[in-house]
């Protein structure tokens, strides 16, 4: 039996909608919905090496943020969460968990919070360059209470880390200029 890789299924995934295109019952809808499924395919085709961060979000009130890690390295891999507050100069960690031995293949699921304001969640693996990936839900918070509408991260949608958040304290950005600096020190 002809073993076909991820890559090749995608490209004659792509030569189908093409052929499709050429239908009168194929549509915008379906177009759509063949998109999505390439492009998921394509997002569980390569992991990402080393450290990983949702970027800037803006939180109108507190919230609870569910990360999941997977290991799709070799040997077991160890994980720390961590919620910055990037609206602080220099940055603040609000909230941190720590994910241990993760197995291959194996995944582990981690709760951090954050108040209202700007902030970047880091997933931080050690070693540092292990091969992972990772799925952020930020859910808003209500009277301490999860509301209905979350705002969801998949590995694809997640980015390099290019701040020192992962490093240690030693190593973090000092504030630009401490007289126009506005305390973050809650």
């Amino acid at each position: 039996m002809l073993k076909i890789s991820p890559a090749c299924k995608v490209l004659e995934k792509v030569d189908s909608i093409l052929d499709l295109l050429k239908s009168p019952r194929f549509g915008l809808k379906e177009i759509k919905d063949e998109v999505r499924d390439i492009e998921e395919a394509v997002s569980n085709l390569t992991p990402v090496k080393g450290p990983l961060t949702t970027g800037p979000l803006a939180l109108t009130g507190p919230a609870s943020i569910q990360v999941s890690v997977q290991n799709t390295g070799r040997g077991c891999v160890d994980a720390v969460v961590r919620v910055f507050d990037v609206g602080c100069c220099p940055p603040k960690q609000v909230d941190r968990a720590v994910l241990r031995n993760i197995g291959r293949c194996c995944a582990e699921q981690a709760v951090v919070t954050a108040p209202s304001g700007i902030f970047e969640v880091a997933v931080c693996p050690k070693p540092d360059r292990a091969a992972i990936r990772a799925f952020v839900t930020v859910q808003p918070l209500v009277n301490g209470t999860v509301t209905d509408s979350p705002l969801r991260y998949r590995t694809c949608d997640l980015l390099p880390l290019v701040c020192p958040f992962c490093k240690k304290e030693k190593d973090r950005c000092e504030p630009c200029d401490a007289e126009s600096v506005e305390s973050c020190e809650n």
